[in-house]
């Protein structure tokens, strides 16, 4: 059985690639298609593609294996596949809403109506995170082709199905807020989305000791303190780091009631800054060593510490 997949963007000279069983190979005019999709700058990579508006796009084709498994993150309901949530990985690791259209088992009808074409604003940190690696093809391209992505997310999606995994994050239901959190959309709704996130994930690691009303009692930013040592994007919570976190938090709740930031300036990079770490618990919840490309780190430190 083979399906036609929208969207998917393949690594510099690599033509396919396999995850779970699922073999994602390039259409026969990859290139016109490639081009065909939203590019925010002129890239010159295997192709040279100039910026334009984009839009969707079949760019590969999905061979099933022969016998597909269940879904285990029930994005749409109990009877999804495997498919289904390499699609959202996919989606999340490269930047695009990668899907396919008339599957019976994603319960929706009008999926390529409603499909967002742009590239995903947030993520680069995630994205990143999956280390590059480059298998040789002799006598051809002197780069090879990169399998690094292919073999990260093939452990990626192992480390998800193992049931560990699915206990200790309640089904991986944080990756599918992520995808609506990561998209192409202002700085406000994606911050608050953001900060969803880390609402949940404190609930996942605490409802075996905590009862509901306990964790909704606790106060915000004593949650944020708690997954940023969880997370190891900080040691330990001092006096000054305690205050820093109250500052987002209030930032929040003025956002929630006011539907803005406060005020311009500082604000707006301590919003961003909390996107990113966003990326950062989210890549060391899915086994990966995060990626600094942005400077999360050091921003972090410099945040915590003033």
């Amino acid at each position: 059985m083979r399906k036609e997949v929208y969207n998917l963007e393949f690594r510099s000279n690599c033509s396919e690639m396999t995850i779970f069983g699922y073999r994602f190979t390039r259409v026969d005019d990859y290139r016109d298609r490639l081009a065909s999709l939203q590019h925010l700058v002129t890239v010159s990579s295997e192709f040279k593609i100039r910026t334009n508006a984009g839009n969707n796009a079949v760019t590969a084709y999905v061979e099933f294996p022969e016998r597909e498994e269940k879904s285990v993150l029930r994005r749409y309901g109990s009877d999804n596949t495997a498919l289904s949530d390499i699609l959202l990985l996919l989606s999340l690791f490269t930047g695009r809403d990668v899907f396919t259209v008339n599957d019976a088992q994603d319960g929706f009808s009008n999926r390529l109506a409603i499909a967002d074409p742009r590239f995903y604003y947030w993520g680069n940190e995630l994205r990143d995170s999956i280390p590059f690696k480059a298998h040789p093809i002799p006598n051809d391209e002197p780069h090879g082709y990169e399998i690094g992505f292919e073999e990260g997310l093939n452990r990626v999606y192992s480390l998800v199905r193992s049931e560990d995994w699915q206990r200790k994050y309640k089904e991986g239901y944080f990756l599918i807020l992520a995808n609506l959190a990561l998209r192409q959309q202002p700085l406000e709704t994606a911050f608050l989305q953001c900060w969803t996130i880390w609402e949940h994930l404190f609930t996942v690691h605490n409802s075996r000791w905590l009862s509901l009303e306990q964790i909704e009692r606790l106060s915000s930013y004593e949650k944020i303190a708690f997954l940023l040592v969880e997370y190891e994007l900080r040691g330990e919570i001092d006096k000054n780091a305690r205050g820093k976190i109250k500052t987002l938090s209030d930032i929040r709740n003025k956002l929630t009631h006011s539907g803005r930031f406060p005020v311009r300036g500082p604000v707006y990079d301590d919003a961003a800054l909390f996107i990113r770490w966003t990326e950062f618990i989210m890549a060391k919840a899915l086994g990966l060593s995060p990626s600094n490309v942005l400077n999360t780190k050091e921003k972090s430190d410099d945040f915590l510490k003033a």
